[in-house]
């Protein structure tokens, strides 16, 4: 009797194994292991795919490499639950997924539109990741971070499952941080490119060299940076991770105004990396100032004119004074070649010589100031060319100065009281000794 009883308990047990078989096998096949981690009363994530890694969720303890700065695809496959002891189709509206990485100065994320489900469906969403750079991931206190994905719907609690990611830095692998530098210079003078850069990857770098160029300008110049460890040393101070270097670039005298692009590269044998940054090259903000520019002169004889050099800037300017040719005219600068020191003027004379068969009138005399950066000048002076004494036309004399009617009477009247104040002395100076000769006349 015992023998049977056990006999057909083991039956019983055979039967409740193989139906809890079956049905595990059932939800197997579906890809359906749904559990308090990765469900709710709504929605079952059931496989999370990053970058082509496929996980189902009794499969995600393994963590995923990715590298620096890649842009990760994220594929999230769920499904939509209901109630059983309802006969209704459940719908949730208002469902929203989002994934994103936290850890960072700014989280990286990604999120879906809101979108509704129906009880039963089975549903994937799509999303792409941009890694963190380098930079970012010294901010991490530690190596590894959580792909966090979160489902939320109106009325309902959220749900939110994570997978382990690691990113990985390159193998070998320099950055440039910083590029600072004047951005606006004045052609001939010298900017300081101030470069900092880093060796963010696993390896150490040797020998590694920044190089500064202005390509439009034909300009370069490289300084050795030195070897730069894959992290910070905190005993050595001659080989760490990042290195600041200063490159001195001499924009030329003759460089054009306007904008240019300046190129930095940081390499060595193993890798490089390029960054660009702007500079704006002005001209010198001289100027030329004629304080005469008439004068009249008579055929033959010459006159000059003077030209004041202005230099406001911080730095010497040099000047070439090239006068035009006139007919009837010879004109020549007493210095061709002008040097004017930073932030001071220089006056310099034009001379202008008449030939005795020059004709009467007034003659234009042009003189072309150019600057060593090549912007030039056009100065003009007006030479009224009259014969010695002739008044002109409007009837002022040769100097240019006009008798007023005012101060020739003026003067008339002067001459008049001069002359009359003469004969009144001389009558006065008269009968005065003729009283005396009167006065002395003796009767005997």
């Amino acid at each position: 009797m015992k023998s049977k009883v056990i006999f057909v308990s083991l039956i019983a047990l055979f039967v409740i194994a193989l139906a809890l078989a079956t049905v595990a096998a059932d939800d197997m096949s579906n890809g359906l292991v749904c559990n308090e981690f990765n469900s709710n009363d709504y929605v079952c994530i059931t496989e999370i795919e990053v970058n082509g890694v496929s996980f189902a969720w009794d499969e995600i303890d393994q963590a995923v490499a990715l590298s620096v700065s890649e842009s990760v695809p994220v594929e999230v496959k769920f499904i939509a639950l209901g109630d059983e002891d309802d006969d209704t189709r459940r719908a949730v509206t208002d469902v929203r997924m989002k994934v994103y990485l936290e850890g960072f100065k700014e989280d990286i994320e990604d999120e879906s539109a809101r979108f509704h489900i129906l009880e039963g469906n089975t549903y994937v969403k799509r999303f792409t990741l941009k890694m963190p750079s380098t930079m970012d991931l010294d901010d991490l206190t530690e190596e590894s971070v959580s792909l966090n994905i979160r489902v939320s719907a109106r009325g309902e609690d959220s749900l939110e499952v994570w997978v382990p990611l690691e990113v990985q830095r390159d193998f070998q692998s320099l950055n440039i941080l910083s590029v600072e530098a004047d951005e606006v210079v004045t052609a001939g003078d010298q900017v300081a490119v101030n470069v900092v850069v880093e060796n963010n990857g696993f390896e150490r770098l040797d020998e590694v060299f920044v190089k500064v160029s202005v390509p439009s300008l034909g300009i370069t110049k490289k300084v050795f940076v030195g070897d730069l460890e894959s992290h910070r040393d905190d005993f050595d101070d001659n080989i760490n991770d990042a290195r600041e270097r200063v490159v001195y670039l001499a924009i030329p005298r003759d460089a054009a105004p306007g904008n240019y692009e300046v190129t930095v590269e940081a390499y060595n044998y193993d890798a490089s990396v390029k960054e660009t940054a702007r500079l704006v090259v002005r001209g010198v903000e001289a100027r030329v100032v004629p304080p005469v520019t008439a004068k009249t002169v008579a055929p033959g004889d010459e006159t000059t004119f003077d030209v004041v050099l202005v230099n406001p800037s911080d730095r010497m300017v040099v000047y070439t004074l090239i006068p035009q040719s006139t007919e009837g005219l010879y004109v020549e600068a007493t210095e061709p070649l002008v040097s004017v020191n930073a932030d001071s003027s220089r006056t310099v004379k034009i001379r202008v010589v008449t030939n005795d068969d020059v004709e009467e009138g007034t003659h234009v005399v042009m003189v072309r100031a150019i600057s060593e950066s090549g912007i030039a000048q056009d100065i003009s002076f007006n030479v009224n060319v009259r014969e010695n004494g002739e008044p002109k036309e409007n009837g002022k004399p040769e100097n240019g100065i006009t008798a007023s009617p005012t101060v020739i009477l003026t003067v008339v009247l002067v001459i008049v009281f001069v002359v009359l104040l003469i004969i009144l002395i001389v009558l006065l100076t008269r009968r005065q000794t003729e009283s005396e000769e009167l006065g002395e006349t003796s009767y005997y």
